[in-house]
């Protein structure tokens, strides 16, 4: 499989980032609710976790596979995936809660910004 490495470069530093923030609410450093910005933790879920797939569809070059005759995404799979034990994993922290509204937010936001990468013209470089 064919990467496409500025694509890789900015989806692993973002990563890194997602990560921070992650670890960030694990350690109560993040407010765990605004009352000056309505649902912006269910926003935050939809952009953050669904920008992440927009940066590893395209560091994956678009790459998909056929299920039953459906084009299916990879890059969206295993951040799907992780999302959903990310989320599972609250449950066992004193500071975090499981949410459906966030989970529901994380897949809407990959399916999105999936969608939205498809759409965007990448440079196709002629090195092999």
């Amino acid at each position: 499989m064919k990467l496409n490495k500025p694509w890789v470069i900015a989806f692993w530093f973002y990563l890194g980032i997602i990560i921070a923030i992650a670890v960030s609410a694990y350690l109560k450093v993040l407010p765990a609710k605004s009352s000056t910005i309505p649902f912006y933790d269910t926003i935050g879920h939809f952009v953050l976790i669904g920008f992440t797939a927009f940066l590893g569809h395209l560091a994956l070059n678009k790459k998909s596979t056929s299920v039953l005759g459906i084009s299916i995404p990879i890059a969206p799979i295993p951040i799907g995936i992780l999302t959903l034990i990310e989320e599972c994993l609250q449950n066992f922290s004193p500071h975090r809660t499981f949410d459906t509204t966030d989970l529901v937010a994380n897949f809407c936001g990959i399916i999105f910004f999936t969608w939205l990468a498809q759409k965007v013209k990448i440079h196709q470089s002629s090195q092999k």
